[in-house]
């Protein structure tokens, strides 16, 4: 692999390895990062069937999606998802799965690539009011080299895109959902970033 010549500052020392020689990026060294924060209107519940993560609710087909350009098969790519679940019910557990799908045609198709489960219990009724249970969830796909996305720098490849699904498997339709307020309960916080957080790498 190449060295690169990276300086504390553009007038500054050549940064060295331990050995005295010329940096050399180690694996998982990232290169380009993209990611996104979204609130969620619109409906909440997480359906059965797998649906996408989208900023106007499930059954809006407007995924949140994100894309690097010109990747590369020799490169490697990683991505998360992260979001906040509230079972509403104080009886019925369930189980959602989120997935990580990439596209290499522009987003006219998507592979999955990673999955994962959540359980989420059910809430309490032990307050005064019964209160549904909430836990934070999260999916990863760890690095992976491009060429095993389907990138090919014989063909190269415009973009790569990266979006997010949901479904529940388990437990009563209607009753999860994804805490994503733009605006706080209780003494008003407006402008909340929300709890969907959506990133995707390149790295060496």
């Amino acid at each position: 692999m190449t060295s690169l010549p990276i300086r504390y500052s553009p007038s500054g020392a050549v940064i060295n390895n331990n050995d005295g020689g010329g940096l050399v990026p180690g694996s998982g060294m990232r290169l380009r990062l993209t990611e996104a924060m979204s609130t969620m209107g619109g409906s909440l519940a997480v359906p059965v069937a797998a649906a996408v993560i989208s900023a106007a609710g499930f059954g809006d087909p407007a995924a949140v999606v994100l894309t690097l350009d010109l990747p590369k098969e020799g490169l490697k790519y990683r991505a998360k998802l992260s979001l906040d679940l509230v079972n509403t019910t104080t009886n019925i557990a369930a189980e959602v799965v989120l997935y990580l799908d990439t596209s290499i045609d522009g987003g006219t198709t998507y592979t999955n690539r990673a999955k994962s489960g959540h359980l989420v219990k059910s809430g309490s009724t032990s307050q005064v009011a019964p209160v549904g249970n909430a836990r934070s969830a999260d999916v990863y796909l760890p690095l992976t080299l491009g060429s095993d996305l389907g990138i090919d720098d014989a063909t190269p490849t415009a973009n790569i895109k990266l979006r997010a699904r949901a479904n529940l498997p388990l437990g009563t339709l209607g009753d999860v959902v994804v805490s994503s307020l733009a605006a706080s309960g209780g003494t008003s916080v407006t402008g909340l970033n929300g709890t969907i957080h959506l990133e995707l790498e390149e790295c060496f």
